[in-house]
């Protein structure tokens, strides 16, 4: 007996209704004072499963003329329905594209495409829906800013793309398209990170300034807030307590490029990484208490929105490394490899996260090495910070870091050892 209540016809129908529904309610909830609006739940969800007709008839006609015909005559009527809009001064194709797309999602429920049709939903609803929040973001971005997007774009539609994808180098290490992703996603990290500083701010405290610097430079953020806990030592706890959180978003960025470029290298390090996360997130939070703040508000300059010359100064890091791994590990074995971590780590995490990843997906034999070395170099690089935080902070903050950073060596150290 068949477990299913309905045929596939009825639940591809269920979905094609829903889908106007929702993005009916959208256009009705956010145009329902506009006086001309062309559309509501009833209009889109009829478009919706207009569409959904069209398909399933088009499936029995032969000539393949019907959707094509469809899709024309609907459009010459959303074009009579934007003339008449534009006659009363309301320019504007938005819900005229929203109907547009409603049909081909009907359409494309029709011929079995439900989870795609159901991602296009959520992303055509969320642009609608966040109208007033995407134009409060453009009028505030400045002409630097829209050159760097269109550098961006530039390098990683158009640069990127015709790139050879031929491998080179001592084992075939290294490869030029490679390069070029590992260039946009310094470009990525840095843009965001950018982006967040800037729209999001520190001014909503110490902790937030820090999750968002860690995003893309922990070290930075112990740089600042050691340089502050300074001038004000009675907030020292809760500077120490940022820097920890920095930290704490370094481990999940060292899981997320792993995952980029090996993901069975990423999983081996996914329970040690999350401890030594949990480790930060509790260290942080019983510094925290120590002293509480409400007032202080701590700025990172954003700085360039787009440093084309640090990503390629990181991508040369990153060959450098990446050879430095290849032939210590080939004249001094895995000890060179485990060095090499150490002192890389120092300099920059991401960068023999990435080196570590690509040398090991060429040689599965190195996998537990690979995870050894990215180890290493994250508790290098803590180190390196808790080390910079006692130089230029106050004492209590050189105090409270060492006690958070002294929990994640120990529970590092204690991981390579004895498993």
């Amino acid at each position: 007996m068949d477990s299913t209540i309905l045929s596939p016809f009825y639940q591809h129908l269920l979905v094609a209704g829903a889908i106007g529904v929702i993005i009916g309610l959208e256009r009705e909830f956010n145009t329902h004072g506009d006086q001309g609006h062309i559309g509501g739940i009833r209009t889109f969800t009829l478009v919706a499963l207009f569409g959904f007709l069209c398909g399933k008839l088009s499936e029995r006609e032969p000539s393949g003329v019907l959707i094509p015909a469809m899709l024309i005559g609907f459009m010459a009527l959303l074009a009579v329905v934007y003339v008449f809009q534009v006659k009363q001064g309301k320019a504007g194709l938005t819900t005229e594209f929203a109907m547009l797309i409603t049909l081909l999602l009907g359409i494309m429920v029709a011929r079995g495409f439900i989870q795609e049709s159901l991602a296009v939903v959520v992303a055509t609803t969320a642009i609608l829906s966040l109208k007033e929040q995407v134009h409060g973001v453009i009028r505030q971005i400045t002409q630097d800013e829209m050159f760097a997007f269109i550098k961006f774009a530039v390098l990683a539609l158009l640069v990127l793309p015709i790139l050879p994808n031929t491998p080179f180098g001592p084992n075939n290490l290294l490869n030029a398209k490679e390069l070029g992703w590992v260039v946009i996603i310094v470009l990525s990290i840095n843009f965001i990170g950018y982006l967040l500083l800037k729209f999001v701010g520190a001014q909503k405290g110490i902790l937030m300034t820090a999750l968002i610097g860690g995003l893309f430079s922990s070290t930075m953020v112990a740089w600042v807030f050691s340089a502050r806990s300074k001038e004000k030592p009675d907030l020292s706890a809760a500077y120490a307590s940022g820097i920890i959180v920095a930290s704490s978003v370094m481990f999940v960025r060292v899981w997320m490029l792993c995952s980029l470029f090996y993901m069975e290298l990423a999983w081996r390090l996914f329970f040690p990484l999350l401890i030594l996360f949990v480790i930060s997130l509790i260290a942080s939070y019983l510094i925290y208490q120590k002293k509480r703040t409400n007032g202080d508000t701590t700025a990172l300059d954003p700085g360039n929105p787009l440093d084309i010359k640090n990503a390629v100064l990181f991508a040369g890091l990153f060959v450098v490394i990446s050879l430095a791994l290849y032939y210590s590990q080939a004249y001094m074995g895995n000890a060179g490899a485990l060095v090499s971590g150490a002192l890389s780590g120092i300099a920059d995490i991401d960068a023999i996260t990435i080196g570590t990843a690509k040398w090991s997906v060429n040689d599965s034999t190195q996998l537990y090495t690979a995870g050894e070395v990215i180890l290493i170099a994250a508790l290098s690089n803590t180190f390196f910070k808790g080390l910079l935080s006692y130089v230029r902070g106050s004492r209590d903050l050189g105090r409270w870091v060492a006690f958070g950073f002294g929990a994640l060596m120990l529970a590092g150290i204690g991981w390579l050892i004895f498993l």
